[in-house]
């Protein structure tokens, strides 16, 4: 009875115990639910010879994995791995199975592909020279030297496939503004033999130093010398000119320094209180970067009184050598005229101290045209008399 009492004791306490279980799975359940989930991971390569390079592969893998949402929610690419192992495979073509390492409680239901496609080729090593291509219209002048490069050979690693379509190692330089040596940091390209880029393989370096030598080349150019002037001379007078000997000079330079260049100027000539002609013996002050055979000019700076242009207005006309019978007026009766001269003395002129003078001895009766002439003291000159013509009009005297 005891027995049979104890059986049944332990019948009940275990029937709690699995009612008990089940109630917190279903707790559990609920509250943590196995949810899904789709998520793309890199696809790594392991066990690859070390004499083998991968030609052809996936670079992705996309995974459908199912956990509880807890555990999904936090999971990242990072606590994933999806990998094909390459090991003892031989260069070729090959299928082989994807494998996902997950967390225990992520289950992975498909990986898509779930087998890839490998393709495994010889690794070749290769070493080759590298060439200079220069691209550009160097500037007119300038003379380019042979290119070189630091180091002068790179080495191509890769797939024996592509590593010997490869017949060039090639860097490009400009050379269309080179004016002095170029030195540059270019990088490498991998061209075959129609000059087409083949790209997926390594170069060693990737990166070298171009140098081109460059040498502008000389020209000559004849430019006017100016004198440079300075301080002024005494009052009342003024330069009215300067005479250089020789007057121009041959310049020898690189283009890019000649090629702005428009005169030579000379060193300073002081004429502080100069009452006359001041002659000098002065050196020429070249642009820098050129020489010239001739280095010093004479130069003779002429000084003369201060000059003065000016307009005199309605300065009357007269007219001489009316034939006798006939009286003559002119039109218009008076002229403007300018003067320049010593500015003394064209200060000092007034109109009616000049005359335009028309000689009427050859006119007969009736209007003619005449150039007016002014007489103006000596050092002084006419430059302008407006009208230049007036008509000159005849009739017999009353």
């Amino acid at each position: 009875m005891r027995r049979r009492l104890a059986n049944t004791r332990f019948f009940y306490a275990g029937l709690s115990f699995a009612i008990a279980t089940v109630m917190w799975l279903y707790v559990a359940t609920a509250q943590n639910p196995l949810i899904e989930r789709l998520m793309t991971l890199d696809l790594h390569v392991r066990g690859l010879s070390p004499t083998e390079v991968v030609v052809q592969a996936p670079s992705r893998v996309q995974v459908h994995l199912q956990g509880p949402r807890s555990a999904l929610a936090l999971l990242t690419p990072a606590l994933l791995d999806a990998s094909v192992d390459l090991s003892g495979l031989k260069p070729g073509e090959h299928r082989v199975p994807v494998y996902i390492a997950a967390p225990p409680d992520v289950h992975v239901m498909e990986r898509t592909p779930s087998e890839a496609v490998v393709v495994l080729d010889q690794l070749m090593r290769h070493r080759l020279p590298v060439e200079v291509t220069l691209i550009g219209v160097p500037p007119s002048g300038v003379t380019l030297g042979t290119p070189r490069t630091q180091p002068e050979y790179v080495e191509v690693s890769g797939a024996s496939t592509q590593v010997e379509e490869v017949r060039h190692a090639v860097v490009t330089l400009d050379t269309s503004q080179a004016r002095q040596q170029l030195v540059s940091s270019v990088p490498v390209h991998l061209l075959d033999a129609t000059g087409q880029e083949v790209r997926g393989l390594a170069v060693d370096p990737s990166i070298v130093q171009a140098t081109l030598p460059v040498r502008e080349g000389t020209i000559t150019k004849v430019v006017p010398v100016v004198p440079t002037l300075t301080g002024a001379p005494a009052a009342g007078l003024a330069v009215s000119g300067v005479t250089v000997t020789p007057a121009t000079i041959t310049l020898t330079g690189s283009v890019s320094t000649l090629q702005t260049v428009q005169s030579a100027v000379t060193a300073p000539i002081d004429l502080t209180g100069a009452r006359g002609d001041v002659t000098r013996r002065v050196t020429l002050s070249l642009p820098q970067g050129s020489s010239a055979a001739t280095q010093q000019v004479t130069a003779v700076v002429h000084i003369g009184r201060v000059q003065l242009a000016r307009i005199l207005q309605g300065v009357p006309v007269r007219i001489s050598g009316v034939s006798k019978g006939l009286t003559a007026r002119a039109a218009p009766d008076r002229v403007d005229v300018q003067v320049e001269g010593p500015q003394d003395m064209v200060q000092r002129l007034t109109p009616g101290a000049l005359a335009a003078q028309v000689d009427a001895s050859a006119a007969g009766r009736g209007t003619h045209r005449a150039t007016p002439r002014v007489a103006v003291p000596e050092g002084v000159r006419v430059l302008m008399i407006s009208p230049a013509q007036i008509s000159v009009i005849v009739t017999p005297s009353s």
